[in-house]
């Protein structure tokens, strides 16, 4: 074997390497990498552009398998002989910069081949979830035998300046964006075939060598701290347009799009055609065209067209387009007039519609093809939930509602949990609280769930703060979501158990904690925290109201909330001091809360000890912390479910108040609780919206909490022990009702098949191995083991 280095050593250090009687010599990636950070020279660094890497090389035999560990500054993708092997990396920060860890042996040959390399730096304009220190790309082959692989001397680089970036405007969105910019791709000055293996890079230069590559564990200094993909990648699937909606000055084939077939614009001709995927989705959109030199193709992505003005919101039914406008971001690609020209983004796209404008110069363009590669988090759904006894029509609505929710679920669920895919694409912990419990139950998988955790853990700042959102390029804090964290640490210790990582992350939990317990007044209530006081967005500005002096039940409801999980956490793999210290505070916080905001007049909490204000997530707070309990939590939610003078939740509180419903002992009545999906269903939705109809985002994977309620409200199972060691079954049926449900457990499956009769409950539960529980009946509670259990009450 031969590099293409043409030194005599490095060619023979080469050959004897590669000899496959030798043992493969693997690197020690701890410390200083054996490769170094690489760019184009005389290139922009830290401003938006492409840059492109190519390595050459000459094999006499391909090795059994060849590792390779390669990451990149913003976005890469990485290329054997043409093929794409991997992309990346994860996302992380600067301190837990990812790489990818590859097998490229399958895609190599005996002889010539090629690695190339793509990478995209979004400059000044980035998601916000998106770090970074300047263009760079590193790769090192896990064994020392291929150096010669490594990046620094013998790679290629090259600026390519038919990529400039379309930095969305208020004409393409309405409200906060922060996904970053979109492409503008000149196929006139594009590299065609710069990946393929006979592509001729003579001329390009040599790639500058920025700086050596640092371990994260590494003891010297550096800017990026390498450290290895915890995630698998997404899962990437071909999927057809159902439909093309709209078109204008052109003949569209009846087999396009659902199958390939040449739509030709003629030469001179504006034409736009509306393309309908059918349902939401986070895509790679894939575009082949040939000829149509100059012709410009405009790619607009969109979750709903419009009605009358965007800034009113109004989008009727979701399906309808006639008389609409649509209007969203977009990526525009510029034909060269070659064949086969294939344009696909770095990153996925959300849409449901593409609104395509092409607009043709001297020649005709045809569309040879026009597809999406489908494109989420590798989840596999384990769960199953079917109930019978109920009207048919019923039974449709309920399956209808799973289904979009889970579709939600995965469209926010990428690298991180999203709280939306088109507008944000930011980790949040509010919501990703709810979508890690719904991602526990409907898949069985804690991944993504630990994985935020984790990097919201990375945030902490000197003041007790998580950032809001993290990863991050910007500061936001909101001190509610701090104490969600609390809450997913909880969520995790109960369905996952694993205590050492819990114990790790409790000095965190502490000074989170320790920040609210420092406001405390003498009365045990808390001093008006800092920032941004979120609740939820059916308050102005989504803040809970304070009085003049600083007071607010929401505040303190959440801190007493907080204590309850922490000490939980601190019984588990914790220590008993601050469990004392957190006792005595939720003591305090127990006795005050009612004093301040109980208004017996009108037998609700209030938000404000002066009694202006009231809201249903106060009430449901005061249940939710066992303030008020038994039968006068029940009246209390009836009453908050009633009034309608009360600040009432949107999607996203709706979880709290169906938590609170069960709390009360009114689970029986979730089913009669879902009017607010129910009304979103007849608006044509395919993913739950972010507030109500009139929501700027149109996917927001907080409001999938039925996903999560059906399977702990109505089927009734829950974690009784850390780790789902214990199992608690309390089935909400109604006379006649039969439930069939599947729930994932660390060990196998939970299965029901129950049935109420007579009011009482027949069937069978199974538990998989080594697991007890309880399933609990009107009559009390019976003990379930190992297997399957068998019962009939009528003879309890």
């Amino acid at each position: 074997m031969k590099s293409t280095l043409t030194t005599l050593a490095l060619t023979a250090l080469a050959y004897f390497s590669c000899s496959p009687f030798l043992p493969a010599q693997p690197e020690d990636l701890t410390q200083v990498w054996p490769a170094q950070w690489i760019a184009p020279a005389n290139a922009p660094w830290k401003s938006y552009a492409m840059h492109r890497f190519r390595k050459t090389i000459e094999l006499d035999t391909v090795p059994e398998r060849l590792i390779v560990h390669s990451s990149g500054d913003n976005r890469y993708q990485l290329f054997v002989n043409g093929e794409r092997v991997t992309y990346g990396p994860q996302r992380g920060d600067l301190n837990h910069w990812y790489y990818e860890s590859t097998d490229i042996a399958p895609y190599l040959k005996p002889g010539k081949n090629v690695l190339a390399v793509q990478v995209l730096n979004y400059g000044s304009h980035p998601p916000d979830a998106q770090m970074s220190v300047q263009t760079g790309f590193v790769l090192a082959a896990d064994d020392q035998s291929f150096r010669f692989l490594n990046t620094g001397k013998g790679w290629k680089a090259i600026y390519d300046p038919s990529y400039s970036p379309n930095l969305v405007d208020g004409s393409q969105v309405q409200g906060y964006y922060g996904g970053g910019s979109r492409e503008m791709v000149d196929g006139q000055q594009l590299y065609w075939g710069w990946s393929d293996l006979d592509y001729n890079d003579s001329q390009w230069p040599a790639a500058q060598r920025v700086e050596s590559a640092f371990a994260k564990t590494c003891i010297w200094a550096s800017r990026w701290k390498l450290t290895p993909r915890t995630l698998p990648h997404e899962t990437l699937t071909d999927q057809r347009f159902q439909s093309v909606r709209r078109s204008e000055g052109v003949v569209i084939p009846k087999s396009f799009p659902q199958k390939a077939a040449p739509v030709t614009i003629p030469a001179k001709t504006r034409t736009i055609l509306v393309f309908d995927q059918g349902v939401m989705t986070t895509a790679y959109p894939v575009l082949q065209v040939s000829g149509g030199k100059g012709a410009s193709i405009r790619l607009e992505y969109v979750e709903a067209p419009n009605i009358g003005p965007v800034k009113d919101r109004n989008k009727g039914h979701r399906g309808e387009i006639a008389g609409k406008e649509l209007i969203g971001y977009y990526d525009q690609f510029t034909a060269d007039g070659g064949k086969k020209r294939l344009y696909e983004p770095i990153w996925w796209r959300a849409f449901r519609y593409i609104e395509m404008t092409v607009e043709t110069q001297e020649e005709p363009l045809v569309i040879e093809d026009f597809y999406s590669r489908f494109s989420t988090y590798p989840f596999t759904t384990e769960a199953s939930f079917r109930i019978e006894g109920i009207p048919e029509a019923e039974q449709d609505t309920l399956d209808k509602i799973l289904e979009v929710g889970e579709r939600t679920i995965r469209l926010c669920a990428h690298d991180t949990y999203m709280d939306c895919p088109y507008y944000e694409e930011s980790q949040f912990e509010g919501d990703t609280r709810v979508q890690a419990l719904v991602s526990y139950v409907l898949f069985g998988d804690a991944s993504l769930g630990k994985n935020a955790i984790e990097q919201f853990s990375w945030s902490l700042n000197s003041e007790g703060f998580l950032s809001a959102r993290y990863p991050t390029n910007s500061t936001y804090y909101i001190p509610n979501y701090s104490l969600y964290w609390i809450g997913m640490l909880h969520d995790y210790m109960m369905y996952a158990g694993d205590k050492s990582f819990i114990r790790q992350k409790l000095p965190v939990a502490r000074i989170l904690l320790g920040y609210f317990l420092d406001r405390l007044r003498e009365d045990g209530t808390v001093r008006r925290p800092d920032y941004h006081n979120f609740v939820d967005w059916a308050f102005p500005r989504g803040e809970a109201p304070f009085d003049d002096n600083g007071y607010s039940a929401l505040v303190d409801l959440h801190l007493l909330l907080a204590l309850q999980w922490a000490m939980e956490l601190e019984t588990y793999a914790g220590d008993f001091h601050y469990y004392n210290q957190y006792q005595s505070a939720a003591e305090g916080l127990m006795e005050a809360i009612p004093k301040y905001y109980w208004n017996s007049s009108r037998q609700l909490y209030t938000d404000t000890p002066e009694g202006i204000h009231y809201s249903t997530h106060t009430n449901h707070l005061a249940i939710l912390t066992g303030i008020v309990q038994g039968e006068a939590a029940a009246q209390l939610m009836r009453r908050a479910l009633t009034d309608t003078t009360l600040t009432q939740p949107t999607v996203y509180w709706q979880f709290y108040q169906l938590e609170a419903l069960q709390a009360a002992g009114l689970g029986q009545e979730y089913l009669d609780n879902l009017g607010i999906w129910k009304t979103m269903l007849r608006a044509g939705v395919t993913t739950w919206p972010e507030t109500t109809l009139r929501s700027r985002s149109e996917c927001h994977a907080w409001g999938a909490s039925p996903n999560y309620h059906l399977y702990t409200i109505t089927a009734g199972v829950k974690p009784a022990a850390p780790g789902f060691e214990a199992v608690r079954v309390a089935p909400q049926l109604g006379e006649g009702q039969t439930l069939q449900c599947t729930h994932p457990h660390p060990k196998g499956n939970i299965k029901l098949a129950l049935k109420k009769e007579n009011g009482k409950l027949i069937g069978t539960v199974e538990l998989p191995a080594g697991t007890t529980g309880e399933l609990i009946t009107e009559t009390g509670a019976i003990e379930l083991t190992t297997g399957t259990n068998r019962l009939n009450l009528t003879k309890h």
